[in-house]
């Protein structure tokens, strides 16, 4: 069971800034993570969140999510009470024909990343070079809005060809950025990684499966270690197309059927997000329901290796937050 926050809950609770000058402070950014684990214990530590003395936990997180819009030259807009969120290249069209994949030796973007690990290294004696990259169809939809998504309906050639630089850009970062941040050998197989489609629900499966996939598919093909498919979504539509992308696990959001998802895929550790309106205000015996029932319905239970909420905002109560963590105990006796 894992519970997360959104900086609105930490903006309100804690009077927490996210603004510019934290996200591009690694040290600050550092000493914030340690000190929401140990907030996260004062408040809810009876239910065994948040952690009495937590260590250090440096990474290269300078942009939240978008550092793969700001590696394709995004601007970045930093609120106090929100995540970093990308603005929209101006021309999208124009740039989508002519896209070129940035130069990672040249961009500052990454130039960045490799001196705050550096920097982080330095004081914490570790740093962690892996980030959440998105997918090529994320970043796409991020750097060139909704151009993008029609695109894929009138220009499916032209889509397909952004969304392979989106993914040869992604391999790029991890070589030159993540790779040697984490001392592994760039010239070695790929083994770990995995795919993040949130944007996938916004077209239809057909429109997925003919213009999207094929991109998904070789880009599956560059990894040959254990595999994490992300699609925050309905999962259901698009089940049988990625039950060709062979993921080691999958991630799937609310409105799944998740009897149908367990028929195409009745080996696969999956992980499902629990959204938060379905939780506020709930009684405890309604939330005992709900989970009892995703449980079942995409069990068997060894295979539901997580029931995570995202980014609750400032209208979760502290009791809603009790009751989920500790639903299993109740539930399973």
């Amino acid at each position: 069971m894992e519970f997360t926050f959104s900086p609105a809950w930490w903006h309100a609770n804690y009077g927490m800034d996210f603004g510019e000058d934290f996200w591009r402070d690694p040290v600050a950014r550092t000493e914030r993570d340690m000190r929401q684990r140990r907030l996260l214990f004062e408040r809810f530590g009876d239910v065994r969140m948040g952690e009495e003395h937590p260590r250090p936990r440096p990474n290269i997180e300078a942009y939240g999510h978008r550092f793969m819009a700001a590696f394709w030259g995004c601007n970045i807009v930093f609120l106090p009470d929100q995540s970093p969120g990308a603005e929209v290249l101006p021309d999208a069209r124009v740039r989508m024909e002519n896209l070129e994949v940035p130069d990672p030796g040249a961009s500052p973007v990454a130039k960045r990343a490799l001196g705050e690990a550096h920097l982080l290294r330095k004081r914490y004696g570790s740093c962690y070079g892996g980030f959440n990259t998105g997918g090529p169809l994320n970043n796409a939809v991020s750097v060139f809005g909704q151009e993008m998504l029609v695109a894929c309906l009138t220009d499916p050639e032209l889509a397909k060809s952004v969304l392979r630089k989106m993914g040869e850009a992604l391999l790029m970062v991890d070589d030159r950025v993540t790779r040697p941040i984490n001392r592994d050998d760039p010239g070695s197989p790929r083994m770990d990684g995995g795919l993040a489609n949130c944007q996938a629900a916004m077209i239809s499966p057909q429109t997925y499966s003919e213009v999207v996939f094929p991109v998904d598919r070789w880009y599956r093909e560059q990894f040959h270690g254990r595999w994490n498919l992300h699609h925050c979504g309905v999962f259901h539509p698009y089940a049988e197309t990625y039950r060709l992308l062979r993921p080691s696990r999958i991630d799937v959001g609310r409105g799944t059927d998740y009897r149908v998802t367990r028929r195409a895929f009745p080996h696969t550790p999956i992980s499902i997000e629990i959204h938060p309106l379905d939780l506020a205000g709930k009684t405890q015996e309604e939330v005992d329901d709900l989970i009892a029932r995703t449980v079942e319905e995409a069990g068997p239970l060894e295979l539901v290796v997580r029931l995570w909420v995202a980014e609750a905002g400032v209208e979760m109560p502290d009791q809603s937050v009790r009751d989920f963590v500790t639903a299993p105990a109740r539930i399973l006796g």
